[in-house]
């Protein structure tokens, strides 16, 4: 009888310590892992508190941590010696005030040629991106702070402070963080209405063949109180033709996505639209899969991770809208679509970077950045996970004489190819 209770006492003390250890372990991993990207402090130019002094101190601290946990320099073929003794002779030449110290970062990271590698430094805004297409920007569905600072629907910009839009463009692209250059000069056209370092813009703009100038006050982010936009959007097209379009694979996005979805997957054809998703949670993506794939198939992001479909995923035929900004975990889902099988991409060929596991660090003096942490890596099917975009089946760009219209040059091209399938 005694001997039994030693046993039970002996097995309950190794389940208890086990379950400490569990628990321990689970606290470090939170700590350590899970909440890395968490509370991350980014900065406005009148916020940061870093003196010439401290510049190069903190550019070498930056330096190391890049050299450690960057994982894609080789397969870039970067120099990173060479890279560091630029941005050191740079800082010590260039960097006077926090302003040029911030600039130099932004352009730092930008050299590392990934979409996914970037400094916390915020840009004062106006909290709209505008429509970059055939190599001119426009105006489109300004929101109600650019209306009431005059900017109006079409409007096409020409020039900002004087400099003409292509070479503002041209000059503002070493401080995008991009893995493919195309993308590299989308995302920095949309920045049109942002700026690390000025809160005053003047533009030119060309209105019905008349030049107006109009100046812009750009304010920090938190000076905006605009209504949240749902991050999923449906319609009915032509009576028979379901429409999605997902903004983001942030959360909400399944919840919003399943309430959409319900409303069309009966209908014969269905287009989802990932245009202007700039990404999110992987996860999400891989959810949203489930809907629209039609058998099993490995997650391209995690491939021990099963894409299953569900019991009512989509039977009909299939469309995929894409762009160049289309972007990490947008991308991910795009390419999981892709090596299905299952749909038709029409489009633009994607930004190139489903993120390679970006994680956030940081220096003693707090200025946080993030890099891709993870080898170079292919999917099930062996597409590169960076570096590359996705192309579609057919390629179809919006032009200015459609727009213009208010016509999408992408849409029709998809609502005629059903048609004509149809028939």
């Amino acid at each position: 009888m005694k001997k039994s209770i030693r046993i039970v006492v002996k097995v309950t003390l190794s389940l208890l310590i086990l379950l400490i250890l569990g628990f321990i372990g689970l606290v470090i991993y939170a700590k350590y892992f899970y909440n890395r990207d968490v509370k991350v402090v980014s900065y406005y130019a009148d916020e940061f508190c870093i003196g010439k002094e401290d510049f190069k101190a903190e550019f070498e601290e930056i330096y190391q941590v890049t050299l450690d946990e960057y994982s894609l320099y080789p397969s870039k073929h970067l120099n990173m010696d060479s890279l560091h003794q630029e941005y050191v002779r740079r800082i010590a030449k260039e960097a006077n005030t926090p302003v040029d110290f911030g600039k130099i970062l932004k352009e730092y990271f930008a050299a590392l040629n990934a979409g996914h590698a970037s400094v916390y430094l915020n840009d004062y805004t106006a909290n709209y991106a505008p429509l970059y297409i055939e190599g001119r920007v426009f105006i489109n569905q300004p929101n109600l702070y650019m209306r009431e600072n005059g900017f109006q629907d079409k409007d096409e910009i020409m020039s900002i402070n004087k400099i003409p839009v292509t070479e503002w463009i041209a000059t503002n692209e070493k401080y995008t963080p991009a893995s493919t250059e195309k993308c590299r000069r989308l995302m920095t056209a949309r920045k049109l209405f942002r700026s690390w370092s000025d809160t005053i813009a003047t533009y030119q703009v060309i209105r019905n063949q008349d030049t107006v100038s109009l100046t812009l006050n750009l304010k920090k982010a938190s000076a905006f109180h605009e209504k949240q936009n749902p991050t999923v959007e449906w319609t009915v097209l032509q009576d028979s033709i379901g429409y999605i379009r997902i903004l983001s694979m942030m959360d909400p996005v399944v919840d919003e996505f399943d309430r959409a979805y319900q409303q069309v997957k009966d209908f014969p054809d269905l287009i989802v639209d990932v245009r202007e998703n700039g990404g999110g949670n992987s996860g999400n993506g891989k959810k949203i899969c489930e809907y629209l794939i039609h058998k099993p198939q490995p997650h391209c992001v995690s491939p021990d991770w099963e894409i299953i479909p569900r019991k009512d995923s989509y039977k009909g035929k299939l469309f995929l809208l894409t762009s160049t900004y289309t972007f990490s975990a947008a991308e991910s889902f795009t390419l999981d679509l892709k090596e299905s099988g299952d749909v038709t991409i029409i489009g633009e060929g994607t930004g190139g970077d489903t993120g390679n596991r970006p994680r956030t660090f940081h220096t003693t003096n707090g200025i946080y950045f993030r890099l891709p942490t993870r080898e170079p890596f292919f999917s099930p099917n062996g597409f590169p996970m960076e570096g590359k975009s996705i192309m579609p089946d057919y390629k179809v760009c919006q032009n200015v004489n459609d727009f213009m219209k208010n016509r999408d040059t992408v849409l029709e091209f998809a609502l005629k190819m059903i048609g004509t399938n149809n028939q």
